[in-house]
């Protein structure tokens, strides 16, 4: 078949063509997804690409992400683009976040903002939170703001605690603090858990804590298990 340069040429035009449109719709992005990427300040984002619609859509979502911002008292809220109805909003929700900071101790709290009845709720929430911290041993607590009959209370608990730690072979056990009882039941459970640890093969063994009769045992369970 005889090929003309007129055909070749079409061809040629054809393939330009297409690949020239495929190469548009590649560098066109897609109309909702840049108005996202505009929205959010995003470097993908073409501006060039908004329609008047888009515009307004995107100065809509910045205003209301300026409006969060004010409200969570962010370093990237503008004040000054709020109107006077959207401020006293943006006032009362972020006194509103202050408050329940100080009443979770999430952060640092500023007392001088608080009114004298949130101030009254906020010193009741800060002193069971340190109580809490204090019964659970926590570095957060402050032994010094504990009434004495919570002192006593909180020094039952961390002996307790610290009793259970013994039983469990917790390196923060403090044997010290250990009553003659609590300590002798405390040698009992360290001594199963070494012979458990023997007889099943786990790290931990201390051959030289077993009995004659428990390191027989021990012998006797690990040949059945060689066989």
């Amino acid at each position: 078949m005889k090929v003309t340069s007129r055909t070749v040429y079409r061809l040629v035009l054809m393939i330009s063509l297409v690949g020239f449109t495929r190469l548009m719709w590649a560098q066109s992005p897609d109309p909702q997804q840049n108005v996202f990427a505009c929205s959010n300040g995003f470097d993908s984002c073409d501006s060039s690409a908004l329609t008047q619609a888009d515009k307004n859509a995107v100065a809509n979502a910045k205003h209301k992400q300026n409006i969060s911002d004010c409200e969570y008292s962010w370093t990237s809220c503008n004040r000054s683009t709020l109107s006077a109805p959207e401020l006293a909003e943006v006032d009362i929700a972020a006194h509103r976040k202050l408050v329940a900071d100080c009443w979770s101790g999430i952060g640092s709290c500023d007392h001088t903002k608080l009114t004298p009845s949130e101030a009254a709720s906020v010193a009741i929430a800060e002193q069971q939170k340190n109580v809490s911290d204090c019964w659970n041993g926590w570095s957060g607590c402050k032994l010094s703001k504990l009434s004495p009959s919570e002192v006593s209370e909180v020094t039952v608990a961390a002996h307790r605690r610290n009793v259970t730690q013994c039983w469990d072979g917790e390196v923060a056990c403090d044997r010290s603090k250990l009553s003659t009882t609590e300590l002798s039941a405390v040698n009992v459970a360290d001594h199963q858990r070494n012979y458990l640890a023997c007889i099943s093969g786990f790290t931990g063994c201390d051959p030289s804590r077993l009995t004659p009769a428990e390191a027989s045992a021990t012998a006797i369970d690990k040949n059945t298990v060689s066989r």
